[in-house]
């Protein structure tokens, strides 16, 4: 299998365009279609068909496309561990993690790193995404909920489910806010592809209550953007933005929260590196959100 070949077909599957393919991969578009076509003949099957909007996959490239995946995974691995052997240290990482944690953790830490001594890419994964998934595309994962027992991981840090309301709003000197206070207000909040809103749920359930005036949005900016120009209040995990005011929702004595976990593979050719750059970026989140953690987290802890 040829790793160029197999990152056309990649590329062309997820764009579902030639030209912004060949754009990506910095290439022609002669140049691409040539590739694709050299890799349908080895294959002997038809992976991709024009498409009123672009191109399409064929059901046997749906079918392949999982593998073509997981061979490139594999290769890119290989080679990581080849330049560790060769260089006689650990130079490259790969994280990943749901958007706002992408942005408001794992970004922030990546720019503390030494990019002479350790080379940092980052992807975004969708929260709905296995972790098994992510970590055969990522060296370390993070994520806001425990890994299965067959990963390696570590807690890294409680994050508070924020309410955050406009300066002039009535709660906007206080700390903790009632869940039952919180539901007689309107409340913006995200989708289910966030963890924020799947908390909030669960604890607005738990607690049989109901939220009669709900606003949902795709995005926590946008949530918290809303609530800025006057719309209730936003309850989402991000940083504050807008000259928003935070406070912790509190429900049966209990703030809501959510625990991020860094996870990676137990077979990880660069075990130990993994193990210590997370238990670096648990004390630096800790640092960042002091807030619920009691106290640093044993760096073994849950491997």
């Amino acid at each position: 299998m040829d790793e160029r070949l197999l990152t056309a077909f990649l590329t062309v599957a997820e764009t579902r365009n030639v030209s912004v393919a060949a754009r990506q991969l910095n290439i022609t578009q002669p140049a691409l279609s040539r590739q694709l076509q050299k890799l349908q003949r080895h294959l002997k099957v038809d992976l991709l068909q024009s498409h009123h909007s672009g191109v399409a996959l064929t059901a046997a490239g749906e079918e392949f496309l999982p593998v073509a995946q997981k061979v490139v995974d594999e290769i890119r691995k290989a080679e990581a561990f080849a330049r560790m052997l060769a260089t006689g240290r650990f130079s490259e990482i790969t994280f990943a993690a749901p958007g706002t944690t992408l942005i408001d953790i794992v970004i922030p830490f990546v720019a503390t790193l030494d990019s002479s001594e350790l080379h940092s890419h980052v992807i975004e994964t969708p929260l709905g995404t296995s972790l098994e998934q992510a970590v055969n595309t990522a060296d370390l994962v993070i994520m806001p909920s425990a890994p299965p027992k067959e990963f390696a991981s570590i807690a890294l840090v409680e994050l508070p489910v924020w309410a955050y309301v406009a300066p002039g709003h009535p709660w906007a000197s206080r700390d903790e806010i009632a869940l039952e206070e919180l539901v007689e207000d309107r409340v913006v909040v995200t989708t289910t592809d966030f963890m924020s809103r799947r908390v909030l749920d669960g604890a607005v359930d738990v607690a049989g209550l109901t939220v009669p005036q709900i606003i949902e949005t795709k995005s926590g900016r946008v949530a918290q953007a809303l609530v800025a120009a006057g719309n209730g209040v936003a309850v989402v995990t991000e940083d504050a933005y807008f000259g928003l005011k935070p406070a912790k929702i509190v429900s049966n004595g209990k703030i809501l929260s959510v625990w991020l976990h860094a996870g990676w593979r137990a077979d990880h050719y660069a075990y130990d590196d993994v193990q210590a750059l997370a238990a670096r970026l648990a004390r630096f989140a800790q640092a960042r959100y002091p807030g619920l953690t009691p106290g640093p987290i044993d760096p073994s802890a849950g491997i």
